[in-house]
């Protein structure tokens, strides 16, 4: 969520017990507020300005608000598609202000919040982005653990594991939270089995939304080695665990097969590449990557060199992923050398013209591999272009700038300028401009950056603004 220069200020505030409101537009941003009222709990609304309330959020209930005051509301984000509006002096004022931090936590022990963990009464339970059912984000299964939140009409609000809208006969109270321990990792649970985790850098362990594989939300929160965890519920084929996801028991077994289904990206073009969502990095063409769930809109995917290295994770359309090992895809990677030394992070992993902290060098003249390239979320022609590369010993690495790569074959691929365009000696707007290109010009690509593309024209090698440029 968004934050201020107020955050620091209100966190100290609250920690020395002192419930903060909002005090009208002068604050601006957003903040955090606990519900807490004489009542069941703080109404919602479906704006600012409706007379009937759209639901109720229950005492104990904590979350960030928008504190742009409209009305005497200020908005409460719920899930991507569906944000109520909330009034903070009567959802909050009614908190004890306890200065003695003893009595204080003495207090949030006992005193019970509205808020309660609820377990899931059938299989396949779907969570809905919207009390009017807008679209299924998720599917748990029977038994799993929810906190519950609020209620809007037939339906429950409910956070970990997932934000979203459940229907009220599907879930049965489990367990009665209060203020001190409603948002905790254990849903007020003790004495917890304790498990191992097992994983590698090459057969990773990702946490799930669902213990039912179908979720649109994912812990990204990639683990590469042995991690010691405690189980919630034991759901069949599944366990939840303690930081509110999912794992298959596979993997708490040192002997289990531990991988996951694996895939191979294909494009349409020959030279498009798949934009990796909840990420920065867009793969070329038969990169293979590990599928830690699937939806039907969704997959949730995992790479890493065959050695390892850099790993990412996000999600991406099904469509643009391959299973069948037979299928001939493409190879979308392009094969260039290092131009000149560049120093590395202290990991290795990471290469550019200067790091504060080297941890040694790649030399000039080392051969790489082209799998993608990272979004700087700018198209600015003095951003550098990052590249995702691997290694001959089959490490992914970043490479910083797109100067410092030599295409080491032609691709005989073409791209045609979209409008007149200059053609520079470096990837650089204060670069020598070697030609003006008029528009609806082929130039042969050599390696396609997302700022800056290194072509060929008229023999001579320079560099294109990619935005400038039509690929195949």
């Amino acid at each position: 969520m968004r934050k201020n220069g107020w955050r620091l200020l209100l966190v100290l505030m609250l920690a020395a017990g002192i419930m903060v409101l909002a005090a009208g537009s002068a604050l601006a941003g957003w903040n955090d507020v606990t519900v807490c009222t004489d009542g069941d709990g703080a109404p919602v609304y479906a704006s600012s300005g409706a007379s009937k309330k759209a639901g109720i959020m229950y005492n104990g209930y904590s979350s960030g608000i928008g504190l742009d005051e409209v009305n005497g509301r200020y908005d409460l984000w719920l899930t991507s598609d569906y944000t109520v509006w909330i009034d903070s002096e009567k959802a909050g004022n009614r908190r004890p202000v306890i200065n003695n931090y003893d009595a204080r936590k003495e207090w949030e022990a006992k005193e019970p919040a509205g808020v309660f963990a609820g377990e899931i009464l059938e299989d396949d339970i779907p969570v809905y982005s919207a009390p009017n059912h807008k679209h299924i984000t998720a599917k748990h299964a029977k038994g799993t653990l929810v906190r519950v939140c609020g209620e809007f009409g037939d339906d429950y609000y409910i956070e970990a594991p997932n934000r979203g809208f459940v229907a009220k006969k599907s879930v049965k109270k489990a367990i009665d939270l209060t203020f001190a321990n409603w948002n905790d990792n254990y849903f007020g649970q003790t004495d917890l089995t304790e498990a191992t985790v097992y994983a590698t850098e090459t057969q990773p362990v990702v946490c799930s939304a669902s213990a039912t594989g179908y979720s649109e939300e994912s812990y990204f929160q990639v683990h590469t080695e042995n991690w010691q965890t405690k189980i919630l519920r034991d759901l069949g084929d599944w366990v939840q665990i303690d930081d509110d996801g999912f794992l298959e028991k596979r993997f708490l077994d040192p002997e289990g097969d531990h991988s996951h289904p694996a895939a191979r990206v294909k494009t349409d073009g020959k030279l498009d590449r798949l934009i990796v969502h909840d990420n920065n990095v867009k793969l070329v063409s038969g990169v293979p990557v590990q599928v830690i769930s699937q939806t039907k809109d969704w997959a949730v995917i995992f790479l890493t060199g065959p050695n390892g290295g850099m790993y990412e994770t996000g999600v991406v359309k099904p469509e643009y992923l391959s299973f069948d090992a037979n299928e001939q895809i493409r190879d979308g990677s392009t094969k260039v050398r290092l131009t000149r030394e560049l120093q590395g992070d202290e990991s290795m992993l990471y290469f550019a013209e200067t790091k504060r902290k080297p941890g040694g060098t790649i030399p000039a003249g080392t051969m790489l591999k082209v799998k993608g390239v990272y979004s700087s979320g700018s198209s600015e022609s003095d951003q550098s272009d990052r590249f995702m590369c691997e290694t001959e010993d089959g490490k992914y690495i970043e490479v910083d700038g797109g100067e410092f790569l030599e295409p080491l074959e032609s691709t005989g691929l073409m791209a045609t300028a979209r409008q007149a365009v200059r053609m520079r000696e470096a990837p650089s707007p204060d670069s020598k401009v070697l030609h003006q290109v008029k528009v609806k010009t082929k130039v042969e690509v050599l390696l396609r950056g997302e700022i800056w593309t290194m072509v060929k024209y008229r023999d001579e090698v320079g560099y294109m603004m990619s935005r400038y440029l039509s690929f195949p």
